[in-house]
């Protein structure tokens, strides 16, 4: 065999060879790619659910959610804007879980009643595409860091981790907005606070100038001034209230903050009322919501001492 020859044998060799190697590794991808679908939970992705109720034997439906022009809302068992983070956190960990594994292909009522299958103790219901599916959860295993579940209309069980189960079980106020007010501090152009017993403060900004204008004109001290402001737009409502009564101390309330900002022309309306010595805050109320809030102890104590350190110190 001469030499161009052996050139082309051993040419014509590699080529098989590296077909026939990238022919096992499409094979292996192709393999390990239908494991990994086949140990999804769901069938779809969160962006395409359109809606989801958490559910129990014992409250019925806890809490409805819908998405609405790209944002989600509650809908049961109040209508309020949702805490987007943590909806697409909790849509995230349990659309995205994976099975353990299939535990049963079929069973009998003894064990659905053993696994706590029977009368599940929490069910999670998607809407995809019109389309819904509902997923029940039981009891945890002996190590409790597994739990098992299945779906409606289909036999089998599933072995998931526990973590899945403590996802899904949220209510309303998990999943609600529960920020204060949302303001932007850096584009405020009024500040104004009255507290009962003492002086009215004001402060203005004007063109990256700080002034405080009450009780006394002087130069506002920028750091202090948006401090505070953060505080009150980072603030989380610690609870929400059904109805209101003289003794949250709402008629006259004890701290009443009116906001303006360059964002809108309505100013954002804060008023704090008496102490909710057993959620440890302040019963309180905006112009955002129809709710009474509780707001915590830390933000009313911090509005209750503002005193002369929103003025800049002297040099």
């Amino acid at each position: 065999m001469n030499a161009a020859r052996k050139t082309l044998f051993w040419l014509i060799a590699l080529v098989l060879v590296a077909g026939g190697y990238y022919f096992v590794e499409q094979r292996t991808e192709e393999k390990d790619r239908v494991v990994e679908e086949n140990l999804k939970l769901f069938p779809f992705t969160v962006d395409a659910v359109d809606e989801f109720w958490i559910t129990n034997p014992a409250e019925g439906v806890r809490v409805g959610v819908h998405r609405r022009e790209g944002q989600w809302w509650l809908k049961k068992p109040i209508t309020a804007r949702g805490d987007q983070e943590k909806i697409e956190s909790v849509l995230t960990n349990v659309v995205q879980a994976r099975k353990d594994r299939t535990l049963f292909q079929e069973v009998d009522a003894a064990k659905l009643r053993e696994l706590g299958l029977e009368t599940p103790s929490l069910e999670m219901t998607f809407l995809t595409a019109g389309i819904e599916t509902t997923i029940m959860f039981g009891g945890a295993g002996p190590t409790h860091n597994i739990a098992y579940a299945m779906f409606s209309g289909d036999p089998r069980v599933y072995r998931i981790h526990s973590d899945v189960k403590a996802e899904a079980n949220k209510n309303a106020y998990d999943l609600r907005d529960k920020s204060l007010l949302a303001f932007d501090p850096v584009k405020l152009k009024r500040f104004e606070m009255d507290r009962i017993g003492q002086s009215r403060l004001v402060v203005e900004h004007h063109e990256g100038r700080w002034q405080l204008i009450e009780p006394a004109r002087a130069r506002a001290s920028m750091e202090n001034v948006l401090e505070g402001l953060f505080m009150i737009k980072d603030a989380e409502v610690k609870a929400f209230v059904d109805n209101e009564s003289s003794e949250q101390g709402l008629d006259s309330p004890r701290i009443r903050v009116h906001i303006v900002d360059e964002q809108r022309t309505e100013p954002y309306i804060l008023e704090v009322g008496a102490k909710d010595r057993v959620r440890r805050g302040y019963y309180a109320r905006t112009n955002r919501s129809e709710d009474v809030l509780v707001i915590g102890e830390d933000l009313a104590n911090y509005l209750l001492s503002v005193k002369d350190n929103w003025r800049e110190s002297s040099p």
